[in-house]
């Protein structure tokens, strides 16, 4: 079962200070004796991959984490909705691992036959529709279990909105979850009082900016997105695939950047070792979900963050102690590197140093203060830079 959530403690009964907005609807708890911190998981965009999502569920109800409010995007819109309307771990995983392809994708060959590329999406997205009802909880937002929203981006204006906020919560949870995954081409936009909406990770795959309006002490945080550290995805030379590669690096971008502006140390990061599969891959949805497990466990223990909020008793296969995973060890490759000078560009935190025509220099080869963005190793014309401890 997902943790009983804190949130049906009494709410703190002074009001919050006038320069912190209420308008979330998110409340600190009161916590008897030693207070854990109020936490927001963060559920980030990613297709098939974020079936990786459950897994991490699973590690946190094992090691005794609570989550005070759900913030998803895309698929971890999915998620996050049936997390934070109280469905089981063991019917999210029975349900989850019956998904098949042809739940989701269904070709308007009438339309492309009719409309060809005026046709508004490649699939049905009243297909897709239809199988949310099955699996989003039939509750408004004011009756899930714990606070949730998720983003979606409006066509019209290019603005980010994030449904469950306060004048954005009266819309039908499954319409909600729909727009966050209606990936741009694939299916239909989301139509409401004239607006159109799409997935939200266009713009925030993993929204950390808006997890921390929420005013939490602790956020824990899924990024699935795409990392050269891994293997990379196949590339086919064709239309439709060069868009999807293009969508999805701009998403790694974007992601980037959040991480380099946001993730500080009130974020535990957990970045499943997914990378190496395609959005649309269903070949096998539990090995997934043992992934996001995986990695939850070795995050969760051993982050400066959490791992003093680990349960004390001691569990199966967890061995102790744990190393500590604090920093990223970098190394380069002086026979590969080239001098070109990327990797001091895109650092954020000073780890390198170079001089023009001259090869690059490792600042801080234990370096803590590390965003796991992957920045540097991705965007190396020569794949000279290694990280480690990830």
């Amino acid at each position: 079962m997902v943790p009983e959530s804190p949130m049906s403690d009494p709410p703190i009964t002074e009001p919050l200070p006038s320069s912190v907005p209420d308008a979330s609807g998110f409340h600190a708890p009161n916590f008897p004796g030693a207070a854990r911190p109020r936490t927001v998981l963060v559920l980030g965009g990613g297709g098939m991959r974020g079936m990786a999502h459950l897994g991490v569920l699973m590690a946190l109800a094992a090691l005794g984490f609570q989550y005070d409010a759900v913030v998803g995007t895309s698929i971890g819109a999915l998620v996050g909705a049936m997390a934070a309307g109280g469905m089981s771990l063991e019917a999210m995983e029975k349900t989850i691992s019956e998904l098949q392809k042809g739940d989701y994708f269904q070709l308007n060959f009438l339309k492309f036959l009719l409309k060809g590329t005026r046709a508004p999406s490649m699939y049905s997205g009243e297909r897709f529709r239809d199988k949310l009802n099955d699996l989003v909880p039939d509750l408004s937002f004011a009756d899930l279990r714990v606070p949730f929203f998720c983003n979606a981006v409006q066509l019209e204006s290019g603005g980010s909105v994030f449904w469950g906020t306060p004048g954005m919560d009266d819309i039908p949870l499954v319409d909600a979850v729909y727009s966050s995954c209606a990936l741009p081409g694939i299916f239909e936009p989301l139509e409401l009082d004239g607006k159109h909406y799409m997935d939200g990770g266009i713009v925030d795959a993993i929204p950390l900016r808006f997890a921390k309006t929420l005013r939490p002490e602790l956020i824990i945080a899924v990024d699935l997105t795409v990392k050269a550290t891994f293997t990379p995805p196949k590339y086919k030379d064709r239309v439709i695939t060069t868009l999807w590669r293009s969508f999805e690096i701009a998403e790694e971008v974007l992601a980037e950047h959040q991480l380099h502006m946001h993730a500080d140390n009130r974020v535990a990061l957990i970045q499943p070792k997914v990378g190496h599969l395609s959005r649309f891959d269903f070949a096998d949805v539990t090995e997934i979900v043992r992934l996001g497990e995986e990695e939850a466990y070795r995050v969760l223990t051993s982050n400066a963050a959490t791992r003093n909020l680990v349960r004390c008793d001691i569990m199966d296969g967890l061995a102790c102690p744990v190393t500590p995973r604090d920093y990223v060890s970098i190394r380069i490759d002086r026979d590969l590197c080239i001098g070109c000078g990327m990797c001091e560009m895109v650092c954020e935190t000073d780890a390198y140093w170079s001089q023009p025509g001259e090869k690059a220099t490792v600042r801080k080869l234990s370096n803590y203060e590390c965003t796991r963005d992957h920045a540097c190793a991705r965007n190396c014309p020569t794949s000279a830079i290694h990280l480690g401890n990830l």
